[in-house]
């Protein structure tokens, strides 16, 4: 079943089968019987087409990986034996250990020396060393590159450390088995062998022992600024640029370090209310934090395996976080992999491995594929794909990216504070209604809320519908079938007309048709609904 390469035997004939016959010239020279090398019995074993019929899925006796194409069979001991142990090697030579290794033909419960997990028959031996390992574990790379660490990190067994949580999955990890460490001398990362080679952080690429990291460190950043500094000031021991020019802005923005903040100002990067300190150019209302302005040009994100590029969206579409699954406009890193669609808004490429979150009272890690309800908005995980934040605890709390990344603070225009992000509410019931759209308010569901001025907002009305799109941005016609002009995005402060399809008030952000035979607002969610 492996793919075709060297001499191989080929049959085609249109009478007897639609797909094409090929053999290994390896496999086609198989004998049709052999003595079962591991078995006292000494059964013979049949070679055989495809697993026998007796079994619903072929596992093989000795590595125990489900088989499809050849096996040799007993049909008195039920034992099944795959080409690729039938062709396993006596003795194997690697350049990663000094000493050859000898096959162990008997069945035995072992731990794996090189990647700390159980194996059941046929290891092999260094018996200088008085190693025991997987078959697989002796090709494990020594030097590799993984997306969760910005080290190179190097395999070792039996570390004179004392045993450290893996760093992928937060479980114990036993040093004195294989694993993965920073060597660097200020650093104390670690992770089992099967977390840092799993496909979902390791490209498969192995690190030469020649790798010089800081000089390809010093380079990467030497390339990787988008701003240059005009003007800098220096304030006691630190200096500040107070004036740059960013790669994607015509003018010189300078820097703001206090100030009122108009109720519309957004930041041109994360979309976000903007707030000090921001660089802005005044001639265009363009304003980006200072966080958002120092970003670099090259990022890599926690589970995915190629360089992502700083891009700016164009205002005229509405793209898709590959990790939160919100539509956002602004800044964004994209993979330059060709083929590859991967996409992250700078909100979620900025989060950590791990996360202090005031919804729990544990340390949060990053998890890919996770399959459970989210603890915040109780969403299952629709896409495979979906990456959340797991307790380092074990205590079953998720928090899916989307409501990970909920800005902890949100505007009201009723209130002169900020809205502080609540994750339970225990006052008295009779007063769990939202101060905006004065609807009920679930007291489990997440909320914003002013203790000083007894505000309290569902979290949705608090950010809007369109969180992360740019106010004023045109959505042109193609994205609206059913209506021939494009719709602007507007945030109604204190005007809030109804909505032409619901009736209801069009509060915070909304579509608005600005042509004069039209001159309606509709709210997001409403869009599709209208008729021409």
């Amino acid at each position: 079943m492996k793919p075709l390469s060297g001499p191989i035997y080929h049959f085609s004939d249109c009478s007897l089968s639609d797909e094409f016959f090929n053999l290994h010239k390896q496999c086609a020279e198989l004998p049709l019987e052999i003595n079962h090398p591991y078995d006292r019995r000494k059964h013979p074993l049949t070679l055989l087409p495809k697993p026998p019929t007796h079994l619903h899925n072929c596992s093989c006796y000795l590595c125990k990986i489900q088989w499809e194409g050849f096996v040799y069979s007993c049909s008195f001991c039920k034992i099944e034996l795959t080409l690729d142990d039938f062709f396993s090697p006596q003795t194997i030579t690697n350049a990663s250990h000094e000493h050859p290794w000898m096959l162990l033909s008997r069945q035995m419960s072992f731990i794996c020396d090189f990647c700390g997990t159980t194996g059941d028959r046929t290891p092999y031996l260094c018996a200088t060393c008085n190693l025991l390992v997987h078959k697989n574990c002796i090709s494990l790379p020594q030097n590799i590159m993984i997306t969760r660490h910005h080290h190179v990190i190097s395999h070792s067994y039996s570390l004179t450390q004392l045993d450290e949580l893996c760093r992928i999955c937060y479980e114990e990890v036993d040093t004195r088995y294989g694993s993965y460490h920073c060597s660097a001398s200020d650093c104390n990362y670690i992770a089992h062998v099967h977390c840092a080679t799993d496909k979902a952080v390791w490209d498969g690429k192995s690190i030469p022992e020649d790798y010089d990291e800081r000089s390809m460190v010093a380079l990467d950043e030497s390339i990787n600024w988008i701003t240059d500094v005009v003007e800098q000031m220096s304030f006691g021991e630190n200096t500040v640029a107070v004036e740059i020019k960013h790669a994607y802005h015509d003018h010189n923005l300078r820097l703001t370090f206090s100030g009122e903040m108009n109720d519309d100002g957004q930041c041109d990067g994360c979309m976000r209310p903007i707030s000090t300190p921001f660089y802005s150019c005044e001639q265009c209302k363009f304003f980006l934090h200072k966080e958002c302005a120092e970003l670099s040009r090259k990022k890599r994100h926690p589970f995915h395996k190629h360089a992502l590029m700083l891009k700016k969206s164009n205002t005229s579409v509405y793209p898709l976080c590959s990790s939160c699954r919100r539509l956002y406009h602004g800044f964004s890193y994209k993979c330059d992999d060709k083929g590859c669609a991967f996409e992250c808004d700078i909100r979620c490429i900025l989060l950590s491995d791990t996360l202090e979150h005031p919804s729990h009272e544990h340390s949060l890690f990053l998890v890919h594929n996770f399959s459970t309800s989210c603890n915040a908005c109780r969403r299952e995980n629709y896409y495979l794909s979906a990456i959340a934040y797991r307790c380092t605890k074990r205590c079953d709390f998720i928090l899916d990216l989307h409501c990970a990344t909920l800005p902890l603070t949100a505007w009201y225009k009723y209130d002169r504070h900020l809205l502080t992000l609540a994750c339970s509410d225990d006052s008295d019931p009779s007063q769990h209604y939202c101060d905006l759209c004065e609807h009920e308010r679930d007291p489990n569901d997440w909320f914003y809320y002013c203790a000083e001025c007894d505000n309290t907002l569902h979290s949705k009305c608090a950010l809007g519908d369109l969180p992360f799109l740019k106010i004023g941005s045109n959505l042109y016609e193609y994205f609206f079938h059913n209506h021939p002009h494009p719709f602007t995005i507007v945030k109604n402060i204190w005007d809030c007309p109804p909505c032409k399809f619901c009736g209801e008030v069009c509060n915070e952000q909304a579509l608005q048709c600005k042509k004069s035979e039209c001159n309606f607002s509709v709210h997001w969610d409403c869009r599709y609904q209208l008729r021409l």
